[in-house]
């Protein structure tokens, strides 16, 4: 009897040392300081600043600085991204198609929207260039001549048919010209980024198209095109970066947007923006606070230049 009551002690006792090391176990786990859990930002961009790896060093340097942000992004053409925008799926918008960026802002879904780089398009097509458009006066006077070509069986042109800034730049030149090119034999749409249309045109006889000069000149070692025409005021391309109105969508990431559109616009940003080279070729040119310069007339640009000085005062 004596020896079972040992036991019982025994049994007894190493529960309670169990428990004890359990609960102090509990008790340092869940007073150690956990880790803070980063906040996810989500970019809906055009493809150009993601296919030229721009948005890479720009999330590289602004994570140094914001160590509990990770930037996200998902590259698709500008009609898209506001779209993306539009339902709240995104906590900002990079873009490069100013009436559609307009209808954005005015509609209520964006605040806040500012130009901060620049660089053009250009018409690419065959170095022999059979559209005979080197020559041309303007950019909608090649777009007639190709068209012309085309008609005539001795070129096609290409077009990313996305709603991107490119493809609306693009039909918006074809109305210049007075062509309505849709449905003809020589014009085909890709429906894909500007990268992948770069490559289809490059494997098509006689075929030209408009990009945006910083995805070229990234891909340009692997094309033959070459650019034909290039320098008319028509073809400026200015990137704006615009947030998500958090009144409409209070679930956004308004502060980490916030603070990414603020670091593009900052001396540091705009460094980095402006020296980015591909291939020892410079992509971009910074334009913030200055798209005056580049002939742009817009009375709410100048308001949101004035705001974001502001801000970039409070806390450089």
């Amino acid at each position: 009897m004596k020896q079972t009551g040992a036991k019982r002690f025994n049994i007894v006792a190493f529960l309670l040392v169990a428990l004890a090391l359990v609960g102090a176990a509990y008790f340092y786990f869940t007073n150690q300081p956990q880790a803070k859990q980063k906040t996810v930002l989500r970019i809906a961009t055009t493809t150009s600043v993601d296919a030229t790896g721009l948005l890479d060093a720009l999330k590289k340097e602004f994570e140094s600085t914001y160590p509990d942000i990770n930037v996200t992004w998902v590259a698709v053409g500008t009609g898209q991204a506001l779209q993306i925008a539009m339902r709240g799926d995104a906590d900002m918008v990079i873009t490069h198609d100013r009436p559609s960026e307009e209808q954005f802002i005015k509609q209520g879904y964006g605040v806040h929207g500012i130009s901060f780089a620049y660089n053009d398009f250009v018409i690419l097509g065959p170095p022999n260039d059979p559209a005979g458009i080197k020559d041309a006066k303007s950019a909608a006077e090649a777009f007639r001549l190709i068209a012309l070509a085309g008609e005539q069986g001795r070129a096609v042109f290409v077009s990313r048919g996305d709603k991107s800034g490119t493809n609306l730049r693009e039909l918006r030149l074809w109305e210049q010209a007075g062509v309505n090119a849709t449905g003809r034999p020589w014009y085909k749409e890709t429906g894909q980024g500007m990268a992948q249309t770069l490559m289809v045109t490059d494997q098509l006889r006689n075929a030209y198209t408009l990009s945006d000069r910083s995805t070229y000149l990234a891909f340009k070692d692997k094309l033959s095109l070459a650019v034909l025409f290039q320098g008319d005021p028509a073809l400026l391309n200015i990137y704006r970066a615009t947030l998500v109105n958090s009144t409409r969508f209070p679930w956004v990431h308004y502060d980490a947007a916030y603070k990414f559109v603020k670091f593009l616009i900052s001396p540091r940003g705009q460094a980095l923006i402006g020296s980015y080279t591909k291939g020892g070729a410079k992509l971009f040119n910074t334009c913030f606070g200055n798209v005056s310069k580049l002939g742009i007339v817009d009375p709410y640009e100048e308001e949101q230049i004035a705001w974001w000085r502001e801000q970039l005062q409070k806390d450089p």
